[in-house]
This record gives structure tokens, C-alpha cells and sequence, in this order.
């Protein structure tokens, strides 16, 4: 071990020490001095001769520990102290024995739990790499874990060199404040962020929040990608061709929507789409969109449009509603009623409009048909296989085995379609339509076109000859026809608009 050097202590510790032991005699002067914070201790000591036996380390030892010197001694500058003065050498304030603060513990830190997903594209089995789907933000749900405090810790205990116990110094809290979205819990590690909201979480300057909205400043692009979110999605710009959206609780997009699928529990509000007769919008909430073209809606609310619907297949839970424009070929079909300012489309396209209808009931009632044909068909088709499997005429013992194994796999399938057809027939004798409270009625503000094929009630009718506007058009079943009568808002029921105009014809 390296000697301490000789040198004095610095001016402020023999300006604030004490000497606590001063003896002159048995050939030496030695003085003890204690430092003002006790952290440090320090020896001068002159010999008055030069004498090999002239003081021992134990001598030293016994000196310093009856003056409650006890921690920090460095033994082998007691040893060198010794020997110097044995030497007949002088040595004024040399430390001997020294210790340390007591050093802070770790400072209070978070540990985030969630975050940003870094770009990763996924191939499928065929290699191919899905380059819409990024997955790159990070989302929560409602009770979800974000975060968690933990408290600043405690550092290492120390002492003087007199013995004395310094108690360890705690590291620094840190703050963090709590923003929207955001409850705590204590928590054995410490404390724990918790979400109140589903939403994309952010730890940003201090603040722990979780944000229902997710704001997309540009456009929807490679950069982005396909959007799967809990809360709502705003997206400044437009939607590129097959970017999908998912966000739960509502979108909103400012620009044009191209060939894409947007779907939310909430309202849907779009500039525009443009779907190339692929795109889809899917809502439980309201609709709203200045322009709409080859696109499928379902929409659990009302569909309003500003401008103009083309070549859609749009149904409502509610109405659908063009202010300004023109309706123009496809499919519409609304619980509560139908108005636009021209209805039809040149050229011969057909335009159908039903309304009085809960689409969610009829869909499930094609559904169920379309299911039973398929399973009638591929019955069939399993029934003419099984007939044509003549195992015992096979000699060759492996192909009987593969025919036996093709057996076995046609007659599991035919079972399991023998199960769900019975499952699909008991579901279509047991369907019947809810009464719903409904609107079977159409309003037309200035022009019904030809080939406008109109539903309403039990009565379909195609319009061989323009109408002129403003008019409503009702149901009238007793006589088996449609019925045209003077335009009344669509609050009011087509039974009531229909007794007015039998009042004014009578």
C-alpha cells in the first residue's frame, strides 16, 4: 500500500480543527488534532532525538483510540509516522485517519411500460411484406398499466472518525405531474400510472397523460400506415388508396378518402371518398361526407351528404340525406327516409331506393339464405363424391388407402354441413322482423329521374317517367302503388303526409 504523502492538511481544517491531545516529553513533542466536521485526523510529531525505540505504532494506536480516534485509521501511515520519528525525522499535521460523507442514494426515476413501437414489416408465409401495416404507436386500454415512480433511494451510511453514525442521504424525488387520462396507485415498487381512458399514451416533459385523439397533421401514407386506434383519429389531410382506419370512438378526415376501409364505434366525418367501388365506411355512430362515389356504407346512424352520391350501396339505421346534390345510380336504403335534391342517373343506370327497412335484419335474413344454398350445394357435391368411391374395386392396396382417407374426410365434412344446416334452417324458422318504428318515404326537391327503381312498404316500383319537385313519395298499399303527394319534412311520418293529400284530393 503507497504511503501517504507528508503534507499538511489545507488551512481551513487546521483553522476549524481542535487538538485534542498535546503531550511533550519521553523525547517528542505530539500533538492530536480533530478536524471541525470530525471527518478527518491528523498528527505532528517531533522527535527531540534520534532513538530507534523512541515510539512504537502500538504506543500511537493506544494514544489515538483513548482520545476516541476508532474509524479511518490508515494503519500504514501510523507505521511510516513511526518510523520517520525513530529517524529522528519531524512531521507536522499529517492525516491519519479519514472518512467519508455518507453518499446519496439513487435518485427517484420512471419506468415507462409502454412505447412507441419501433418499424418493423411482417412478411406472411409467401414472403410477402405487408408495407400498410406499421404498428408503430402506442396505444392503451382503459386500466392499463403506463408507468411507474419509483422513489429515490438510500445511499451508504457512514461515521467520523470518532465513531459517530451519519445517517444516509436520500437520493432526489422526482417530479411528475399527472395530465388527462391519468390515475395512480401505490404500488410495492412504488407509485403506478394507471390509464381512465383508452387512447395513445405520452410521457413528454414531466407529464403523464393518455389522449383519446390521435392527430395526423399530414396525409395517410406509407409514413403512417393502416390505423388501428381506441379513441379518435383526426387526420388533417387526405386518406391514400388502401389505407385502412380502425379508431373506436370516432374519425374525422379533412381531405378525400381513397379506395380504403374506415370503421368506428362513433361518427365518421370525411371530405370525400372515392372507393373504386372498394371502398367501405362502417359506423355505429353518424355519417357525414361532402361527396361519395363507389363506396359501400353501413351505418348504424343518420348518412348526411352535402354534394353528391354516385354508384354507392349506402344503408342507414336512420336516414340518408343529400342537402344540395343528386343521388345517382346504386343502392339506398334508409329506416327513416330518403331526400336529395335530384334523384336518378343518365344513361339508363338504375338508381333503388328503399326505405322503411332495418338493414341490419335483412342482411342477416340474406345472410342466412345465402348460407343455406351454399351448404344445400356443397352437400351435394360431397353426397356425388361419396358415391363415386368404390373402394373394393381398387387392387392396389395404397391407392385404397388414399381413397379410404378421402372417405373418412368427405363424410367428416358432411356431417359438420349436416350440423350447421340445421343450425341455419332452426335460426331462419325462429327470424322475425322487430318493429321498429319507421319512414317509408322518399323526398325529391326538384327532379325524379327515370329508372329510379323506388321500394317502400310491400310496393316496388320502377319510375318509367320524370317527376318534377318538390314532391314525397309514400306507400299506398290498399291500392298496391306509390303514391305522390307534396313534399313534407321527413319528421313527418309518410302515413300522415298521405292522409293530408287524400284530405286535399277529397
Amino acid at each position: 500500500m503507497a504511503l501517504a504523502p507528508e503534507a499538511e492538511t489545507d488551512d481551513n481544517q487546521k483553522k476549524n480543527g481542535s487538538t485534542v491531545y498535546h503531550k511533550h516529553g519521553d523525547g517528542y513533542t505530539l500533538s492530536i488534532t480533530i478536524s471541525a466536521d470530525e471527518m478527518s485526523a491528523s498528527i505532528s510529531l517531533k522527535p527531540e532525538q534520534k532513538k530507534e525505540d523512541l515510539i512504537s505504532v502500538e504506543t500511537l494506536l493506544d494514544i489515538i483510540s483513548t482520545h476516541n480516534i476508532v474509524d479511518g485509521i490508515d494503519m500504514a501511515v501510523l507505521t511510516d509516522i513511526c518510523n520517520k520519528a525513530c529517524a529522528g525525522k519531524e512531521q507536522q499535521n499529517i492525516v491519519i485517519a479519514t472518512t467519508h460523507p455518507p453518499l446519496p442514494g439513487a435518485d427517484g426515476w420512471l419506468e415507462p411500460l409502454i412505447q412507441d413501437k419501433k418499424l418493423k414489416f411482417k412478411e406472411d408465409d409467401r414472403g410477402r411484406v405487408d408495407l400498410y401495416t406499421l404498428n408503430n404507436i402506442a396505444t392503451v386500454a382503459i386500466d392499463q398499466q403506463i408507468a411507474i415512480l419509483h422513489p429515490p433511494q438510500l445511499g451508504e451510511a457512514s461515521s467520523t472518525v470518532t465513531g459517530k453514525v451519519l445517517q444516509p442521504l436520500a437520493g432526489k424525488e422526482l417530479e411528475i405531474r399527472m395530465g388527462e387520462g391519468i390515475r395512480f396507485d401505490d404500488d410495492d415498487d412504488g407509485i403506478s400510472f394507471v390509464s381512465t381512458a383508452a387512447g395513445r399514451a405520452e410521457i413528454c416533459d414531466g407529464t403523464i397523460s393518455v389522449s383519446e385523439d390521435y392527430i395526423i397533421h399530414g396525409d395517410v401514407d406509407l409514413q403512417v400506415g393502416n390505423i388501428n386506434f381506441p379513441g379518435r383519429t383526426n387526420i388533417r389531410g387526405d386518406v391514400l388508396d388502401n389505407f385502412d382506419i380502425y379508431s373506436q370512438k370516432g374519425i374525422v378526415i379533412a381531405g378525400a378518402v381513397g379506395s380504403c376501409h374506415l370503421i368506428s364505434d362513433g361518427d365518421i366525418t370525411v371530405g370525400s371518398m372515392s372507393g373504386n367501388n372498394d371502398g367501405l365506411i362502417r359506423c355505429n355512430g353518424n355519417l357525414k361526407a361532402n361527396y361519395l362515389n363507389g363506396a359501400t356504407i353501413e351505418c348504424m346512424g343518420s348518412v348526411t351528404v352535402s354534394n353528391e352520391i354516385r354508384n354507392c350501396i349506402i344503408k342507414s339505421a336512420d336516414t340518408i340525406m343529400v342537402k344540395n346534390g343528386v343521388i345517382s345510380g346504386g343502392e339506398c336504403i334508409a329506416l327513416n327516409g330518403i331526400e336529395a335534391k335530384d334523384i336518378g342517373a343518365t344513361a339508363g343506370v338504375i338508381t333503388k331506393l328503399q326505405s322503411g327497412v332495418y338493414f341490419p335484419e335483412t342482411d342477416r335474413l340474406q345472410l342466412l339464405k345465402t348460407q343455406q344454398k351454399s351448404i344445400s350445394i356443397q352437400k351435394q357435391f360431397i353426397q356425388r363424391s361419396l358415391g363415386s368411391l368404390d373402394i373394393k374395386k381398387v387392387k392396389n392396396s395404397s391407392v385404397a388407402e388414399a381413397l379410404q382417407k378421402r372417405l373418412e374426410i368427405l363424410t367428416e365434412r358432411l356431417e359438420i354441413l349436416e350440423e350447421l344446416g340445421e343450425k341455419v334452417k332452426q335460426e331462419l324458422n325462429d327470424f322475425v322482423f322487430e318493429d321498429y318504428e319507421n319512414n317509408a318515404k322518399i323526398n325529391v326537391h326538384r327532379r325524379l329521374k327515370e329508372k329510379v327503381i323506388i321500394s317502400l312498404e310491400t310496393i316496388t316500383e320502377e319510375i318509367r317517367f320524370e317527376h318534377s319537385g318538390p314532391l314525397s313519395v309514400v306507400a299506398d298499399v290498399p291500392n298496391g302503388m306509390l303514391r305522390f303527394c307534396e313534399m313534407t319534412p321527413l319528421s313527418i311520418q309518410a302515413e300522415d303526409a298521405e292522409w293530408e293529400e287524400e284530405e286535399q284530393t277529397i
